[in-house]
């Protein structure tokens, strides 16, 4: 028995030095601020931590009879540089909103559902509004020869939108230059890429405007489903080898040598 009491705290300090922690109970919630870029001809989409954002917060009611913590409110308070903050008082199984400001976005609000030791993402997208297509399902055997698509805050300022198409895994396909936008940017009109070599499934289409130093400034994505063109089955399996032992077969006739 003593030699258990003598371990114990042994193991738990072992514990606590290999980077992992026990929870006793009430730890209230967590918060992360990250930003999640568009694709780009060189880069895909990706999602990462957007660190020393200003975050603040209001509880708003109780969601569940075991809810408890005696933090109602969370006074602006930065992330740290992973984008990480933790309430660890904060009032769980309930709702609350939130703000954040600074980082990528600006100002932006959120409501969420808080349970207990749970991480919430405030995210911070870069992708833009959301565009319709038309058409927004396309014969790959037939495609058209342009597409509309359909917003806001299209600009022609210091020069015609483009639009890049990437598919489903954000693989660059190619772009074209709009060819006509509504004078209220409410509209774009921009001819197909070459498609040769696509497969069936859903791409997306990044619409940038722009700018006067030239860089990317995008405004929106868009989704259109392709069809017709079916990815091919992989090649079957090689059949094994009868002379390799390891298959569990006995040699086959051919691989057993002939003695003269």
């Amino acid at each position: 028995m003593k030699a258990i009491t003598r371990l114990l705290p042994i193991l738990v300090l072992g514990y606590f030095a290999s980077g992992c922690w026990f929870d006793f109970g009430f730890s209230g919630f967590k918060i992360k601020t990250t930003v999640i870029t568009a694709p780009s001809p060189t880069q895909r989409s990706v999602e990462v931590p957007d660190p020393f954002v200003l975050v603040s917060g209001q509880w708003l009611g109780d969601i569940y009879s075991s809810a408890t913590g005696s933090q109602f409110a969370l006074n602006p308070t930065y992330t740290d540089g992973e984008g990480k903050l933790h309430v660890s008082n904060g009032r769980i199984m309930a709702l609350w909103t939130f703000h954040r400001e600074g980082g990528h976005c600006g100002s932006l609000d959120f409501v969420r559902q808080v349970l207990d030791n749970q991480t919430h993402i405030l995210q911070c997208d870069l992708r833009g509004a959301r565009f319709t297509a038309s058409p927004d399902s396309f014969d790959l055997n037939y495609p058209p020869a342009s597409m509309t698509l359909i917003g806001a805050d299209l600009n022609t300022q210091y020069g015609m939108p483009t639009v890049e198409y990437y598919d489903e895994y954000g693989t660059f396909i190619g772009q074209t230059t709009a060819a006509a936008v509504a004078g209220d940017g409410s509209w774009l009109q921009c001819a197909m890429p070459n498609l040769a070599g696509v497969y069936t499934g859903v791409y997306t289409m990044v619409i940038t405007n722009a700018s006067a130093d030239g860089s990317r400034n995008v405004v929106g994505t868009a989704v259109v489903w392709a069809y017709g063109n079916d990815l091919p089955p992989p090649p079957p399996d090689p059949d094994p080898d009868p002379c390799n032992p390891s298959n569990g077969n006995l040699p086959a006739i051919e691989c057993v040598p002939v003695v003269y």
